[in-house]
């Protein structure tokens, strides 16, 4: 056993955890005597206080028991006893070829997507995209929002099975603080709580797909939108963007469902104009499909007036609308709404009912009281700012230290991607070099739908490093460059 006095866990539970763990994994069997609690704390270099706390946490859970004048010993029988004879014994059945009996239609592990190391918080300049500061996290305020949730009166509220249901006060915050700033405005009946934005391009897609139907996405695009497209549709498309958007022509015939990332082009940043909007509803009507919107980077933008949604101009009912809360408040929450006509969402209610019921009602209610109390609309003017900051900071040492480098980067977002202009450092070998330096920049490849087009972009986001390392980031990025192309000379 170990104790770590650095962890957020108390010392008392760390033992409790690490004895309960041995016990249910059969290393502490019934009958075994454990050390006293003066030996333990001596071991430990805890105080004697603690150890009896734990024990005393142990045996209040019937794992342990005190015997007069003899000590603690295990009492438990549910701990998991391994058979060590067991895979040398003849009559063991050979495993079933389960991957025979599994739909190939909806398997999509060669689809690529984005990957990054999971402890990437650990390195030294982490330009991870869609992660915020956790500096910044308003931890007090999301506390006291989680104490006010877990009231007595509304305990038969969050407890119970909703059946398909959401929190009311959630959707009620949705309809009347965070939809509008965005021009849209929606009865409750036409918002459905979401686990993010990709829950909610998974429903839309199984709603909409089948094997003869036909999706369209960008190119290059969101590889997981491409993932959830290709497991639920006979056919995707790709379209490529220019420097306004999604192209708008005779490509988009004969498509049922048409994903964009308007606002903010997921990985480029580019934002689609106006006229290229119009266009995209036009041919909606005009060729018989439905979009969906993703609207990216929405609640954390921070130009002066950036352009209204795709939704908040359709008249037609032709928009599928994706939000999330996950840039502004936390990634992890994974807190979402779509809004659209009310004939699709109660099929997509009914949809999302069979997979999960709804997304847990203490979480929807403790994001409701966060966002009724102002602390979301405080918290994004914060981010905004910072990000800003941020974004000038990285912009000017990226054309300072690897001119030529800037492919894409628009003011407003969080993210830059970044190409060698000679076409001879693929992005994956910058990447792995940089990482053994301390620098996480991720290789878009998978964004593309010719991997040889992709292979030379990488992105870097600054959504999560601190404003004080970006520079010095971007250095040693630098530096890394310059060894590869000396080493490639």
């Amino acid at each position: 056993m170990s104790i770590d006095k650095s962890l957020s866990s108390g010392l008392r539970d760390q033992i409790v955890s690490q004895i309960s763990r041995l016990i249910f994994e059969g290393l502490m069997p019934s009958g075994l005597k454990l050390s006293s609690c003066r030996e333990l704390a001596k071991d430990l270099d805890v105080s004697i206080n603690t150890v009896v706390a734990a024990y005393r946490k142990l045996e209040e859970e019937q794992l342990i028991e005190a015997r007069p004048r003899s000590g603690y010993f295990v009492c438990s029988d549910v701990g998991v006893r391994t058979d060590s004879d067991a895979a040398g014994r003849s009559d063991i059945k050979l495993r079933a070829p389960i991957s025979m009996k599994l739909n190939k239609l909806r398997r999509t592990e060669e689809i690529e997507t984005i990957s990054r190391p999971n402890d990437w918080y650990r390195y030294d300049y982490p330009f991870v995209c869609n992660q915020i500061d956790d500096g910044a996290f308003p931890v007090a305020d999301w506390r006291e929002c989680t104490r006010l949730a877990l009231n007595r009166k509304d305990l038969k509220i969050w407890s119970a099975d909703g059946l398909y249901s959401d929190s009311f006060e959630l959707i009620e915050q949705v309809r009347q603080r965070i939809l509008p700033r965005r021009g849209i405005f929606e009865p409750n009946e036409s918002i459905l709580i979401t686990l993010g934005s990709q829950n909610g391009l998974f429903i839309t897609s199984l709603l909409f797909g089948g094997r003869d139907r036909t999706a369209l996405m960008e190119d290059p695009g969101y590889p997981d939108a491409r993932k959830i497209l290709q497991a639920n549709f006979g056919n995707v498309n790709f379209q490529p963007i220019d420097e306004e958007g999604l192209i708008v022509d005779e490509r988009l015939r004969d498509v049922d469902l048409v994903f964009v990332t308007p606002n903010r082009h997921h990985p480029t940043t580019v934002t689609m104009s106006e006229r290229r909007r119009r266009a995209l509803l036009q041919a909606a009507e005009e060729y018989d499909f439905y979009i969906v919107e993703d609207d990216y980077e929405c609640d954390v933008d921070y130009r002066h007036s950036p352009l209204l949604p795709l939704r908040s101009l359709d008249d037609t009912d032709r928009l599928i609308y994706l939000g999330s809360l996950s840039k502004g408040l936390s990634p992890g929450l994974r807190l979402g709404y779509m809004a659209a006509a009310p004939e699709f969402i109660d099929a997509a209610r009914d949809c999302r009912g069979m997979m999960m019921r709804h997304p847990p009602m203490i979480l929807q209610h403790t994001a409701a009281a966060f966002i009724r109390l102002g602390y979301y609309d405080g918290l994004l003017r914060r981010v905004r700012q910072n990000y800003e900051q941020r974004w000038h900071l990285a912009d000017t040492t990226i054309r300072e230290k690897l001119p030529g480098f800037l492919s894409a980067g628009e003011f407003g977002g969080t993210v830059f991607v970044l190409a060698d202009p000679e076409a001879q450092l693929d992005a994956l070998t910058i990447c792995q070099a940089a990482l053994k330096r301390g620098v996480i920049v991720e290789p878009i490849r998978p964004c593309f739908s010719d991997a040889v087009e992709g292979k030379f972009h990488f992105r870097l986001g600054v959504s999560s490093i601190q404003p004080g390392l970006i520079r010095q980031g971007i250095e040693v990025l630098s530096d890394v460059v310059s060894e590869l192309r000396a080493a490639h000379l």
